[in-house]
């Protein structure tokens, strides 16, 4: 009734073709984009129909904030950029539910040798019921930091995957993402200042069969607008590529897949950019 019109690709995007206001809402919190003067006037009009708390407007002004959560992440706004960080806390509980408060820090989250099986070893031993548990939370949280820490979806992905019937080995795995989160606690991304862009660009790249076990092939892929990530992913192929020509189709597919997807989200806020590839 505002004159806002719900996205086609996502029913919890809204624009306001008039006043340029773009929201997204997520549960009960509603975050919104536009000039100053417009957003107060959102403010109020909820307020006629809603018992609202504003957190306020992230901005250059001396009055706004310069830094809020939102969804326990956290921006900043800067003089050359906006700041995004995902929430540090889930490393910290991360090293104090495994006991690592004291390990030594590592400079990757996964190594190779983690995926190569030896015969002479009983690693692939699985673990005692009362660390299944355990270790189910943590691959958990380690999948969710994923979502905000490209550098550590691959070994992420690689440790959920070891949830339902988790081994020796897994557990390795699981302590050695966690001891490199204990030399990279954060991951900060900037978002510079600039002119709109007029394209996104998606880059995918897979591993041909880089799972010794199941000889399944592994995908990734970035979405870049402006020279800056906005998604990224990393994820197991459901087929078994007899080829690297094929396993790299499917990434691309994935890719494009991705890329539509952002696209069409896009455009529910009001913007239109051309999809490259």
């Amino acid at each position: 009734s505002l004159g806002f019109n719900q996205g086609l690709a996502s029913p919890c995007v809204f624009h306001h073709l008039i006043r340029d206001i773009s929201t997204v809402v997520h549960g009960d919190d509603f975050t919104s984009l536009g000039v100053e003067s417009e957003l107060l006037w959102l403010r109020d009009s909820l307020q006629k129909f809603f018992l609202i708390k504003d957190r306020g407007i992230l901005g250059p002004d001396p009055h706004d904030l310069k830094e809020i959560r939102l969804l326990n992440r956290v921006f900043a706004w800067t003089p050359s950029c906006i700041r995004y960080e995902a929430d540090e806390r889930h490393s910290e509980i991360l090293i104090r539910e495994l006991s690592l408060e004291g390990a030594k820090g590592v400079n990757t989250p996964y190594s190779l040798e983690h995926r190569l099986i030896h015969d002479d070893e009983d690693d692939t031993d699985p673990l005692p019921s009362e660390l299944v548990t355990r270790y189910r939370a943590a691959a958990a949280r380690c999948n969710y930091l994923g979502l905000d820490r490209p550098d550590i979806q691959y070994a992420a992905k690689e440790v959920s995957r070891g949830m339902s019937k988790p081994t020796n080995r897994d557990l390795l795995r699981l302590k050695r993402l966690i001891r490199y989160l204990i030399d990279h606690p954060r991951l900060v991304f900037d978002f510079p200042f600039r002119s709109p862009p007029k394209a996104l660009q998606v880059y995918t790249d897979t591993d041909w069969a880089g799972c010794i076990k199941t000889r399944k092939s592994t995908q990734g892929g970035v979405v870049m607008i402006g020279g800056c990530c906005v998604k990224s992913w990393s994820s197991t192929q459901s087929l078994i590529s007899l080829s690297s020509g094929e396993s790299e189709y499917y990434g691309v597919v994935k890719g494009a897949s991705v890329g539509l997807g952002v696209q069409a989200m896009l455009k529910d806020l009001g913007f239109d950019l051309r999809l490259e590839i």
